[in-house]
């Protein structure tokens, strides 16, 4: 399991000599975190606090770090099969929409329909469970989504398991030479646990940091009627950026990609567990 983070660092124009550099130092320290033996095994924990830290003290120009965190799994799929999937983040989820789209996915294909579908979430009233839905999009950055196949599946946000009914997917990302559907979401906690068999990484690559001028420290408006505030909660983007990858993988395994599937004859249930 993955952790992606967003962080909009502020600093001292006064006190680096450029963003660039304030930029760079917080992207090696976050890196050195990254790579240390607090993650990248079974059971370790992704230290909120410990990380904001380590962003304030990358410089003495930073004043300050407005973070926030997505959990990610990548969902490996069997092309051309009408399958059952079902994935574990051992971490409870945030329900922030009751409206929907708490969870993002990257673009896949399924059979009987000739467009990118994502996949995304509509919570029960008891904020524990709900259903899942299949949607499409004109763009990435779209706010207008269409959704065009209902109950696909279900949703526990308490114990953060996401089931997939039957399905037949024909395409999607393909990473390492296996295709796979990115599932990312917020924590209850930004505090996340790689709890029992879920091996925990932070994913720079996919993680996003911002420098932006404190111009309050800078002196440049000490009245802050200027000043640029940074929202506290993840991006409004109903999907994850990237795409799908034309074309068909080869199959390949790899340790950082975990996921149950039962496949099927037709379209009927079967059992799966977590």
């Amino acid at each position: 399991m993955y952790v992606e983070v967003d962080s909009k660092v502020y600093y001292n124009s006064n006190l680096a000599p450029s963003s660039a550099y304030v930029s760079s130092l917080v992207q090696n320290n976050s890196n050195k975190y990254a790579e240390s033996s607090e993650l990248n095994k079974y059971g370790a924990r992704f230290k909120y606090s410990k990380f904001l830290n380590i962003i304030d003290n990358s410089h003495e120009s930073i004043t300050s770090n407005i973070t926030t965190i997505n959990i990610r799994r990548d969902l490996r799929v069997v092309l051309n099969t009408f399958a059952e999937y079902s994935i574990g983040f051992g971490n409870e989820f945030y329900v922030k929409y009751m409206d929907g789209y708490n969870i993002k996915t990257s673009a896949f294909r399924i059979s009987g329909l000739q467009q990118d579908v994502y996949l995304s979430d509509i919570p029960n009233t008891d904020r524990i469970t709900g259903s899942l839905f299949l949607f499409t999009l004109p763009s990435e950055n779209s706010q207008s989504p269409t959704i065009v196949r209902r109950n696909v599946g279900t949703i526990n946000y308490a114990k953060g398991v996401i089931t997939l009914n039957p399905i037949n997917i024909l395409s999607g990302k393909v990473k390492d030479g296996q295709t796979i559907i990115e599932i990312s979401t917020s924590p209850k906690s930004n505090d996340v646990i790689g709890l029992q068999d879920l091996y925990l990484q932070l994913d720079i690559n996919n993680s996003n940091f911002e420098t932006i001028v404190d111009e309050i420290s800078s002196g440049l408006d000490p009245s802050a009627s200027n000043y640029v505030v940074s929202s506290s909660y993840p991006n409004g983007n109903l999907v994850r950026s990237g795409g799908r990858t034309n074309g068909a993988a080869t199959t390949t395994t790899t340790n950082q990609t975990v996921s149950n599937v039962t496949t099927t004859s037709g379209s009927g249930s079967s059992g799966s567990s977590y």
